[in-house]
């Protein structure tokens, strides 16, 4: 195993024999992953609503092109 220096000034960065910073703040990384998560979540959800409200135009779209010829025959 290496040996980690600790970043002078805080308490959960450390930096390893190669040059780079390792943070060792558990809840901090655990909060990083829900809001990753959480901002995945919702943009699928967009994306979901996007695809069914042009579904729904192109349907009401049928709907009048139907309507009119039922109207002019």
């Amino acid at each position: 195993m290496s040996k980690k220096m600790r970043v002078e000034g805080t308490d959960h960065l450390y930096r390893t024999p190669e040059g780079a910073i390792v943070n060792t703040n558990r809840d901090a990384y655990d909060a990083y992953i829900r809001k990753r998560e959480y901002s995945r979540s919702k943009n699928q959800t967009l994306a979901s609503l996007t695809l069914q409200l042009e579904i729904a135009k192109s349907e009401i779209e049928e709907l009048k092109s139907l309507i009119k010829q039922i109207i002019h025959k």
